[in-house]
Order: structure tokens, then sequence, then C-alpha cells
């Protein structure tokens, strides 16, 4: 047995040729063999590889953490994009939120106005025309007979009634033209002809 370490190169022992030729004492023979064991040790070494350029080694490594880190990708994604969405959607519900407190608020004012009876009295008056007992109500007229409107409400059905200037405007335009075309038929108070190219 041999006291030999594990991972220790073994000796490389003669070869059987070249002892056999010593034996032999040529020593023209065993010059031969020499060159020939030493082409074939050439030989069996291996040959350079030609560099084609960079390979791409890649490793048991790198494949793992490429797949851990597409695995991880495919499932942080979606859940990325569901949270910006929520996160969107409850901005939004809260402005709504907000916009609605804001109108609660007004409509609460409203009901609270509508409470005083000095506000309910007054809105009678003017929108219903009642008045209190004892008092005498007066109603105005303008010259043509209509009645001036005396509500804020009526007034404001008036002046949508009436239009813009520039429609009141148009319209009086159009009314005189067709004042005229509609008077040209009426004979004149002399009793001559109504068309003067007529005898």
């Amino acid at each position: 047995m041999t006291t030999r370490r594990p991972g220790a190169p073994r000796r490389a022992g003669r070869p059987v040729v070249a002892s056999r030729a010593k034996r032999a004492g040529g020593g023209a023979a065993a010059s031969r063999t020499r060159p020939a064991a030493a082409a074939r040790a050439r030989t069996s070494a291996p040959l350079p590889e030609a560099d084609d350029g960079p390979l791409l080694t890649v490793t048991r490594r790198a494949l793992v953490l490429v797949a851990v880190i597409v695995l991880a990708a495919g499932t942080l994604v979606p859940a990325l994009n569901s949270y910006v969405a929520q996160s969107q959607q409850l901005s939004a519900l809260q402005d709504q939120v907000a916009a609605q407190q804001d109108e609660l608020a007004s409509l609460q004012k409203d009901v609270d106005r509508w409470e005083d009876p000095n506000f309910v009295a007054a809105q009678a008056r003017e929108r219903l025309l009642y008045a209190m007992p004892g008092e005498t109500q007066y109603r105005l007229m303008d010259s043509s007979g209509a009645a001036v409107p005396l509500t804020e409400r009526e007034q404001q059905e008036v002046a949508a009634a009436q239009g813009e200037w520039y429609d009141t405007l148009w319209s009086s335009v159009e009314g005189a033209s067709r004042a005229e075309t509609a008077g040209a038929g009426i004979p004149p108070a002399d009793g001559g002809p109504a068309d003067p190219s007529r005898p």
C-alpha cells in the first residue's frame, strides 16, 4: 500500500517499450522510442481553441437568478397595476365625497334658514304675495295695464321672455320690414291706385 496524499498527481511509470530497449542494449532503439513517446505526448495534449470572440458563458446561478427576476416581475407587475388603479379610484372617490359634503353643508344652511319664522314670512310675501292680517297689498300696473312684476322670480321670468337687447332690436327690424310689405296692398288715402305703376 502506498502513502499517497489524496489529490496528489500520480507518478508516471516508465514506458514499457523504453525499458525493453535498454535491456536489449540497443542505444539506437532507445533513441528511436524516446522521440516517439515525446511525439505521442505532444499529440495527446489538447490543442488550443481558436478565439472566435468573447464567449457568453452562462452559469446555472445566472440562469436561476434570471428566472427568479422574471418570476418576481411577472408576479409584481399585475399587483402594482391594480394598486395604482385602486389609488386613482380612491382619490376620485375622495374628491366626490368632499364635493358632496360641501353640497350637504349648503343644503343644511338652507334647511336652517327655512326653520326661521321671519325668513318663511319674507318668502311668503315675496313669492306668494301673502300679507299679514291687517296689512293692505297694492299691485302696481304699468301704462298698458299689465301688472308690474314685484317678486324676483317674476322679474327673472319677464327678463327671460324679453331676451337680450340685440334679439329685441332684430325682432323690431323684422317686424318693420313685414309691416312695409303688408301695407303695399292698402290703397292710399287720396283714392288713387295702390300700385303707382298701374294707371
